[in-house]
């Protein structure tokens, strides 16, 4: 997985795990990654130089790693593990996953020869810009899902890509992109087929019909457009309709392991 300039290294393309790959995760730098639906297998023990996870939101596709590498690692870590994400979110981890029943509760378990916990929680600003590492900056927006969530602008130089994580609505993603020309990229999902539009809907997802309708007004943007969170029960039925629907836009769909560049 070798890193070039203004590239992110996609670690779970899929909208859930399968044979086929894993689910929600993105690799910023050797310490940062947005989501943890699949660190451990592509990682291993890299997982233990991550430092800050950003999380979109609470489900498990996206989170469901942190635990498992908090296990497996737990000796080589030397650093407590930052989860930044929405209040909301953050309440969530605590009280059904990192509660001392579902899985241990590591913000109250010291690292090895420390007496810093070896998780610790912080709560997101949305709209605030962090710098993680020089030159590069991440900037959460609120998203548009079941549970609350957000998308991340990830900028560094004089690019930034959106990624957008589960979504329904598109507007203030459009808009953003809109507002600002030094977004080169954008990483949306489709999850559905458009035989389940009801359930896409219902679950706040997007299926192909819906997605390629609500970015036309970017149709003249040349924005390279990046598709990742197939369900992979129904991936060659959805991929054959972004065919049908991507009209003019150069797509990628993402697997595990690609490189998006920015």
């Amino acid at each position: 997985m070798k890193k070039v300039h203004n590239s992110i290294t996609i670690l779970g393309a899929h909208g859930a795990k399968s044979a086929e790959g894993g689910s929600s995760s993105i690799w910023l730098t050797a310490q940062h990654v947005i989501d943890a639906g699949n660190l451990l297998l592509p990682l291993e023990e890299k997982s233990a130089q991550i430092e800050t996870i950003w999380l979109t939101h609470s489900h498990l596709d996206h989170i469901a790693d942190i635990a498992y590498i908090l296990d497996n690692y737990y000796e080589e870590r030397t650093k407590p593990l930052k989860i930044f994400a929405l209040e909301e979110t953050l309440e969530a981890l605590k009280k059904h996953f990192f509660n001392g029943e579902i899985w241990p509760n590591f913000a109250q378990i010291p690292l090895c020869g420390s007496q810093e916990m070896t998780l610790t929680y912080h709560a997101l600003n949305v709209e605030q810009a962090y710098v993680i590492e020089k030159g590069k900056t991440i900037t959460p927006f609120l998203g548009d899902h079941s549970v609350p969530s957000v998308g991340y602008v990830l900028r560094e130089g004089s690019s930034a890509i959106v990624i957008s994580a589960d979504t329904y609505a598109l507007e203030h993603i459009v808009r953003m992109i809109e507002e600002d020309p030094t977004i080169t990229a954008c990483i949306l999902e489709c999850s559905f087929p458009l035989r389940m539009a009801t359930l896409a809907k219902t679950s706040k997802h997007l299926t192909a019909a819906y997605l390629f309708d609500g970015i036309r007004v970017l149709q003249g943007r040349n924005l390279k457009l990046y598709i990742n969170h197939i369900k992979p029960v129904f991936a060659q039925e959805i991929k054959g309709e972004i065919e049908r629907y991507k009209g003019d836009w150069d797509v990628t769909v993402l697997d595990d392991g690609d490189t998006v560049i920015f």
